[in-house]
């Protein structure tokens, strides 16, 4: 899954799943991203500034919810992360932009 506001990221994230045998899942911000975790993602991809819930609040949400507390999350985002206390369960933090050829790997990591 992929939560990101901006409509080319989230297409190229969309072919880049694609390619690497995966069946993608989009959302355009973090309420449409905590209802689309059901079936759970093997991953998400987040971006932190997002309209109405930014990345921060999607992330607390999902590790406080013990039916997502174990998701994986790649934080991709042109803002600078700050791991909140007490919060886990992260591949990676990438800063946008980043370089696209990690993104498979990445990917790779979580499937293992």
């Amino acid at each position: 899954m992929a939560i990101d506001d901006d409509p080319d990221t989230r297409e190229m994230y969309s072919r880049m799943l694609r390619d690497e045998g995966h069946e993608p899942v989009l959302a355009a911000d973090g309420l449409e991203g905590l209802q689309l975790l059901e079936p759970k993602p093997d991953l998400v991809i987040l971006d932190l500034g997002l309209p109405g819930m930014d990345g921060y609040e999607i992330l607390r949400a999902m590790k406080a919810d013990a039916t997502t507390a174990e998701i994986p999350v790649l934080i991709m985002s042109a803002h600078r992360f700050v791991r909140p206390a007490a919060v886990s369960g992260f591949v990676a933090a990438l800063r946008k932009p980043a370089d696209l050829a990690l993104l498979p790997a990445m990917i790779a990591l979580v499937g293992k």
